[in-house]
């Protein structure tokens, strides 16, 4: 199994981010919950808070205004909102 996953994130404008991550933490509407390599499919509401990114580099945040979280076994993508 493989240790990263792609991990896309797309304005309405453009794309604010896409790279190989390890491990994502987002709030959804129901709480807060982490994605790692090969989790299972989901759509999640997301919460206006950052989205930490966790990569071999250390960890990032991504502050969202809302939006929709795609979870695929090898890939994630969040969808926000203006």
């Amino acid at each position: 199994m493989s240790k990263t996953f792609r991990l896309e994130i797309v304005g309405p404008e453009r794309r604010v981010y896409g790279k190989e991550v390890n491990m994502i933490i987002a709030r959804a509407t129901t709480g807060e919950m982490g994605v790692l390599p090969g989790h299972a499919p989901l759509v999640a509401l997301l919460d206006a808070r950052p989205v930490r990114i966790l990569n071999e580099e250390g960890e990032l945040q991504i502050s969202l205004t809302g939006g929709i979280m795609l979870v695929k076994p090898d890939q994630v993508t969040i969808l926000t909102v203006p």
